[in-house]
């Protein structure tokens, strides 16, 4: 869990965000439960860190955020955007952190025991569609992430969003059972069968 310090701003308009960044600060907002929606600026540098260490973990992970030094609120990260050219973060968005609320948060797929399933020992390869789905819980059982063992697949084997195994509490809402993962034959396969016919 990280701590995430902010400052309350109270100039919003484009040339106050354009100080701001020129600053070394970016642009937040944090919204969510009873309370207003709260503009801050975050240290620019100690963002960078932060996504650095904590990757995708930031938008399943309750963090916690201190507010002009004295306020503690616990949060999720929502959304952020981020400069093309730059690589910079240009705005983030945080959801006050309530255990009972109701969210819809895309959640990283985890494969594991590839070196175990039979098609990748004959040499096919594994072939990750979706790295990561939207679930729909209570944010207190917001899972980290999703796991997928691939230890039983074979070339041509796939697995589809209704087989994944989810914590209690936690729903993928679709109807459509779309692939999140197969193993398909290796390129040098591939390009023999295409000489052969």
């Amino acid at each position: 869990m990280a701590m995430i310090q902010a400052q309350t701003r109270d100039d919003l308009g484009k040339g106050a965000t354009r100080l701001l960044r020129r600053n070394a600060r970016v642009p937040a907002v944090l919204y969510g439960g009873t309370r207003p929606n709260r503009n801050l600026s975050l240290d620019q540098k100690d963002l960078l860190k932060l996504l650095d260490t904590e990757g995708s973990g930031l938008r399943t992970h309750r963090q916690d955020m201190v507010i002009d030094g004295d306020i503690r609120v616990a949060v999720l990260l929502r959304d952020y955007q981020i400069h093309p050219v730059s690589g910079m973060p240009v705005h983030m968005d945080f959801m006050r952190f309530d255990p009972d609320q109701i969210i819809h948060v895309r959640v990283p797929i985890r494969v594991s025991d590839e070196a175990k399933a039979p098609g990748i020992k004959a040499g096919g390869v594994l072939e990750v569609i979706q790295k990561d789905v939207e679930v729909h819980c209570r944010a207190d059982d917001l899972p980290n992430f999703i796991p997928v063992s691939v230890a039983t697949l074979d070339v041509g084997d796939a697995i589809h969003v209704k087989d994944l195994q989810l914590p209690k509490g936690v729903e993928i809402p679709t109807e459509e059972n779309f692939t999140v993962l197969t193993i398909v034959g290796s390129h040098a396969e591939a390009t023999d069968a295409t000489v052969e016919g």
